[in-house]
C-alpha cells in the first residue's frame, strides 16, 4: 500500500469522530475539522484565508498539497502543486530556491494533507532562512467558502474539487464542486 494513503488515512481516522458528530449536530463541519487539526498539529501556525486574500507580498509562495487532479479543477492564484507524499530532501531539491524571508504557506482540501508537510518541512525551511511557514486554515474548502478568488489552467473559476463525497460536506456551494476542471 502507499505510504501517502497510510498516513493521510491515519491523520483523516484521527479527524473522522468529530467532523461525523459536527455533521450530526448541524454545526460547522469545517471548523470542527480544523479544531481537530488545530489539536492534532499543534506547532503547526495558521494563516486565515481573508488574511492571506490581502497578502500582495512577492515573498509569499503558496503550495498546493493536493493531487494533480484536484488541482487542475481548481487552486489559488500562483500556487505550485506538490505531491503530498514529498520527502523533504525531493521537496528541496524540485523547489530549489533562496527561501530567505520567504513566507511559505500550504494548503490541501481543508487542512489535514498540508499540516502534515508543514510539520514535515518546517525544520528545513527555516534552515534556509524562511522567516514564516503557514497552513492555510480550513483549506481551500474554507478559501471557496468564502468566496475568494480560485483558478485553473483556463483563468478564473468558481469551481472546488471535493476530495470525495463525505468531505463534500463541508462545500457550502455543492452545486460548484468537480470531479473535473
Amino acid at each position: 500500500m502507499n505510504r501517502r494513503y497510510l498516513i493521510s488515512g491515519a491523520a483523516l481516522a484521527l479527524l473522522l469522530p468529530a467532523t461525523v458528530l459536527a455533521l450530526g449536530r448541524g454545526n460547522s463541519a469545517l471548523d470542527k475539522t480544523h479544531a481537530g487539526i488545530l489539536k492534532t498539529y499543534p506547532s503547526v501556525s495558521h494563516i486565515s484565508p481573508k488574511t492571506l486574500s490581502k497578502t500582495t507580498d512577492e515573498a509569499t509562495l503558496l503550495f498546493d498539497v493536493r493531487e494533480q487532479k484536484e488541482f487542475h479543477v481548481s487552486r489559488l492564484d500562483k500556487a505550485q502543486q506538490v505531491d503530498p507524499s514529498i520527502s523533504v530532501e525531493d521537496f528541496l531539491n524540485q523547489f530549489e530556491q533562496d527561501w530567505s524571508g520567504k513566507t511559505v504557506i500550504f494548503y490541501c482540501s481543508v487542512g489535514v494533507r498540508s499540516s502534515i508537510l508543514a510539520k514535515r518541512l518546517d525544520v528545513a525551511l527555516r534552515e534556509r532562512g524562511a522567516a514564516n511557514i503557514y497552513n492555510l486554515e480550513r483549506g481551500i474548502f474554507g478559501w471557496h467558502n468564502a468566496r475568494l478568488r480560485l483558478v485553473n489552467d483556463s483563468g478564473q473559476t468558481e469551481h472546488v474539487h471535493p476530495y470525495n463525497a463525505f468531505w463534500k460536506r463541508m462545500v457550502d456551494r455543492k452545486k460548484l464542486a468537480r470531479y473535473e476542471p
